[in-house]
């Protein structure tokens, strides 16, 4: 297992060990020992910080450097399907097209305009 992981997103969120504790309801203890490779993740532990975290549990063993579960990125492929067609417009455009879209873009959300 790869313990960084572990720490290495605790720590992107800034939380400490005992802040992490009370939000997965692992004590601070346990996280210190599967941080320091003292202890391994019971399945249950490492779902709730997988969980926590929003990523896979084979990236949070080092199994997998792809963070997201299949089931994330299925939601996140429905939720922007409906713009399907808007990116392959924009994929053709060219540079000079690219920059006046965002700028409409920009001034449609500065006018707060749906």
């Amino acid at each position: 297992m790869n313990v960084n992981r572990v720490k290495k997103l605790r720590l992107s969120l800034k939380l400490s060990q005992e802040e992490l504790g009370e939000r997965t309801n692992i004590s601070q203890q346990l996280i210190s020992k599967i941080e320091n490779d003292d202890q391994k993740l019971t399945r249950d532990n490492m779902i709730v910080l997988a969980d926590f975290f929003q990523v896979s549990t084979d990236y949070l063993l080092g199994r997998s450097n792809v963070r997201t579960t299949l089931e994330q990125e299925s939601e996140r492929l429905n939720r922007y399907e409906q713009y399907y067609d808007f990116i392959q417009v924009y994929e053709v455009l060219g540079d000079k097209g690219k920059k006046l879209l965002h700028g409409m873009a920009d001034m449609l959300v500065k006018a707060d305009i749906d």
